[in-house]
């Protein structure tokens, strides 16, 4: 029970990465706040590992000040947050319209940005903190038919970066998680593709489960990572380090 005490927001906590963070964040002890514009997903998660649901919309500052007031107010505490929502638009490149580009920066760049805003008061008033980016392989490489995506991604990295300096000396780390192949709603589609299977590309020759990637959050969650902070971990079955060693980045 290494996070015995502590509070965790995990935003799109209601299925997929996110669910898998709360159900791990949970077994450590933790008290999780599933934090999703799903409230039924949502609500039986939060059920199913004894939390508490709380709307939000990422996208609106007002929506996740409540988010984070709501929280406050229930627990008089919140030691970490993780910013795990995030969608994706996958079509070329000029077929991508304004719309796309504004859900993808608003969703997964903006929304990071605007809870962790949220959130840094109330880790500040305690001296410590956790903030958890999920970030992606995207972050690191150009992907087919993903501009908006991995623009995003990539400016989630930097933010990362420019936070953890900002809020070293409240006591607060931030740090990204850089998932892969992860066999998650998002994928899907192609994990059922044995042609094109995205998972035979790994080292380790498999697909990634949303239960390694909360691992390792967890482990950024504890006290013992402390002296980690602007980093990323690759959650990735050592896909980018292959692909830069054989040249291949970009394919």
């Amino acid at each position: 029970m290494r996070l015995e005490g502590k509070v965790a927001v995990v935003t799109g906590g209601a299925s997929g990465i996110g669910r898998a963070m709360g159900v791990a964040f949970a077994a450590e002890g933790a008290r999780v706040v599933v934090a999703d514009r799903d409230e039924a997903k949502g609500s039986s998660v939060a059920e199913e590992i004894r939390g508490l649901f709380v709307h939000v919309d990422v996208t609106s500052s007002k929506s996740s000040d409540a988010m984070a007031e709501q929280v406050f107010g229930k627990f008089g505490r919140i030691d970490i947050l993780a910013n795990n929502v995030g969608v994706r638009v996958v079509k070329p490149f000029l077929e991508h319209t304004d719309a796309d580009w504004d859900v993808m920066i608003s969703t997964n760049l903006t929304g990071p940005f605007l809870c962790s805003r949220a959130v840094v008061p109330f880790m500040q008033r305690a001296g410590s903190g956790r903030i958890i980016n999920t970030a992606s392989i995207a972050s690191f490489v150009g992907r087919p038919d993903r501009v908006a995506y991995v623009a995003a991604k990539a400016g989630l990295l930097g933010m990362t970066r420019a936070m953890a300096i900002d809020l070293g000396r409240m006591g607060i780390t931030v740090n990204a998680l850089a998932p892969g192949s992860i066999n998650s709603p998002m994928n899907a589609e192609h994990a059922a593709d044995e042609e094109h299977d995205w998972g035979k590309e790994t080292p380790v020759g498999r697909w990634g489960r949303a239960e390694d990637v909360a691992n390792a959050a967890v482990f950024l969650a504890l006290d013992e990572s402390s002296y980690i902070t602007g980093a990323e971990i690759k959650v990735d079955g050592g896909w980018v380090s292959t692909k830069a060693r054989a040249g291949e980045l970009g394919d």
